[in-house]
């Protein structure tokens, strides 16, 4: 099944240089606390981008990796960067003023002529990856400065560095497996790690976020370093937990993640309770103005456990894309605490989290710390068990999705249609067999392509347990901020795609359909095709089918359960889209129960703000 998808996006090398460049000036005049922390983890961050896009120029150019004289400078810019990270982490924050004076003349010199292919770091984004947990793993691995450091990109050439600096190593060199995602191989000159090789007593530190589903990326540098003669036994992992590799994982991936060392150090050991360091509870507590608050983990599908009670009720969730989420409590008053990213990511997350509660579809936002983002806690019951009339949420959904596409254009790449048509055929295939994906495959061969196309920064989970009625009876989305940047396929696209997800969560007819690609329509001033919403509709089926189903390949046996139910939906209405498919005309019928769709957007529009 094709779930997961990395979107890339080019950017110009002294662009990145000089928002580096600007985020050092800043953190010069903050004070000391959790805020200047944070913005100088967000500028090695940003110079990790830099630093890795430059040598994956040099890979493509070279068809290898090979150390440069352009490498060594950027490896040795992160690690100064990761000292003062190390510094203000073990000072528990309380540095101010500015950086190393010579992480801006290395900076500044830097070749960044020309254009680099920059992406989210997913551990950075959506998995509470922190880079200081690294410079704990590496003080706490016993390895010191006679260690060769090496660097998985792309997020593990600065995850490299925070491990050298933490252990007083040189810079760490960094390489770019290729190939298959389940088996993949390196192109590196052996002399990138020169003289080490004949140095018995060093040790080696491979560095990277994961292991994934296969491990693949650690096992092709554990592999290519074994065939340079390096015994597995100085062969040291630093990845991102302690879990072993995922369910695609070789024999070999296997056999290599057993007989080398790992090192890893969690959020809680790197943020200890009664250390120097200030903990979650601190930074919440902080942030909403109070001194006594305690933290309930609801994470992996936790949530529910407050929403629903019982579990017989509970909505299936896919605990390997769910963020790390608390509830925080202060007396009577209740947030909700969710990771949403570190550095750029997490601040513009804020900001549309604070636009959305503008506009009255979110919550109330206390503030964002350290990539935690702390929203009011809405009390009410979702939309799966509340009564509320499909002619109201319909008319909600279009004022929602409206100011969506209104308010949030994309600054971010998604996947193309035919990328979305060839993951819904392949999904079909694995799901419903070859005949049943060679019908799609010809139905999307006849559709026109779109007359318009906009990408915003979609919704993507239009799900009835995602909204929550409150108690004053207002309609709250929750996890409104992510899916468009989520690790998987889909990215930023037209609001169309939320309309067909509407369409199917919902079961809207095609007169409701009709009557809310009408409403986002009148509102937002922009044609909404409803040929592409034909088009996203097998895609949003088949996606959602593939999503639900390798999710279903782990987790207890009611878990398991949920998920399959859900896969199963999905496979239901998949079969009925293709069965029906010649019937299928633009959405114009039933006149009457659309004039009435759309009567009801018109008064709850008259209304509210819009």
């Amino acid at each position: 099944m094709i779930v997961y998808g990395d979107h890339k996006r080019i950017e110009s090398a002294r662009h990145v240089r000089g928002s580096a460049c600007d985020a050092a000036g800043h953190i010069a005049d903050m004070p000391s606390g959790i805020e200047r922390h944070a913005a100088l983890v967000g500028l090695f961050i940003r110079a990790s981008e830099l630093v890795q896009g430059l040598a994956d120029a040099e890979f493509e150019a070279n068809g290898m990796d090979r150390n440069s004289l352009q490498r060594i400078a950027g490896a040795n810019l992160l690690v100064g960067l990761a000292r003062d990270v190390g510094r203000s982490w073990g000072a528990g924050f309380a540095i101010d003023g500015p950086i190393d004076a010579e992480v801006p003349r290395m900076l500044a010199e830097l070749d960044c002529d020309g254009e680099i292919l920059t992406g989210t770091a997913e551990g950075f984004a959506h998995y509470a990856l922190y880079p200081e947990s690294y410079f704990v793993a590496a003080r706490q691995s016993g390895l010191d400065a006679n260690t060769c450091v090496i660097g998985i990109r792309s997020i593990g050439l600065g995850l490299a560095a925070m491990v050298a600096a933490a252990i007083g190593a040189p810079a760490p060199v960094s390489v770019r497996p290729t190939d298959h995602p389940f088996r993949r191989r390196l192109a590196a000159d052996p002399e990138l790690i020169g003289g080490w090789r004949t140095r018995p007593s060093a040790d080696f530190a491979v560095v990277d976020e994961g292991p994934g589903l296969s491990g693949s990326s650690f096992h092709a540098v554990v592999a290519w370093l074994q065939a340079l003669g390096i015994d597995a036994g100085r062969i040291h992992l630093f990845p991102s937990h302690s879990g072993g590799p995922g369910p695609e994982a070789s024999a070999d991936s296997r056999e290599a993640w057993t007989v080398c060392q790992k090192h890893t150090a969690d959020f809680e050991r790197t943020f200890p309770a009664g250390s120097a360091v200030p903990t979650l509870r601190d930074w919440v507590a902080r942030t909403i103005g109070s001194t006594e608050v305690s933290l309930i983990e609801t994470s992996g599908g936790e949530w529910r456990r407050l929403h629903y009670g019982s579990q017989d009720h509970w909505p299936p969730v896919h605990r390997g894309l769910e963020r790390r989420k608390f509830v925080a409590s202060a007396g009577r008053e209740k947030w909700s605490v969710k990771f949403v990213g570190l550095g750029e990511i997490g601040m513009h997350k804020a900001e549309t989290a604070r636009r959305l509660h503008d506009a009255g579809f979110g919550p109330d936002v206390a503030g964002l710390c350290h990539g935690f983002l702390v929203e009011r806690w809405i009390d009410g019951t979702t939309l799966d068990r509340a009564r509320h009339s499909k002619e109201k949420v319909v008319a909600h959904l279009a004022r929602y999705l409206s100011w969506r596409a209104a308010n949030l254009p994309a600054s971010e790449p998604g996947a193309s249609l035919e990328a979305l048509a060839d993951m819904a055929v392949q999904n079909t295939s694995e799901a419903l067999g070859e005949s049943r994906a060679t019908e799609l495959r010809n139905w999307f061969s006849r559709q026109a392509p779109p007359k318009t196309m906009q990408r915003v920064e979609i919704d993507g989970r239009l799900h009835p347990w995602e909204f929550i009625l409150s108690r004053g009876g207002r309609l709250v989305k929750t996890d409104a901020l992510d899916h468009c940047r989520s690790h998987d396929l889909i990215g930023c696209q037209d609001i169309a795609w939320d309309i067909a997800g509407a369409r199917v969560e919902y079961s809207l007819s095609n007169a409701a359909t009709a009557a809310l690609c009408k409403a986002v329509e009148a509102t937002t001033s922009r044609p909404v095709d409803a040929n592409l919403v034909h088009y996203y509709e097998p895609c949003y089926l088949a996606f959602q089918l593939g999503l639900w189903s390798m999710a279903a390949r782990s987790g207890d046996d009611r878990e398991q359960i949920r998920l399959a139910a859900a896969a199963r939906r999905y496979t239901a209405m998949l079969l009925r889209f293709l069965d029906n498919q010649g019937d299928l005309r633009p959405f114009d019928q039933d006149q009457s129960s659309r004039r009435s769709i759309s009567a009801s957007f018109s008064r709850m529009a008259a209304t509210s703000s819009l």
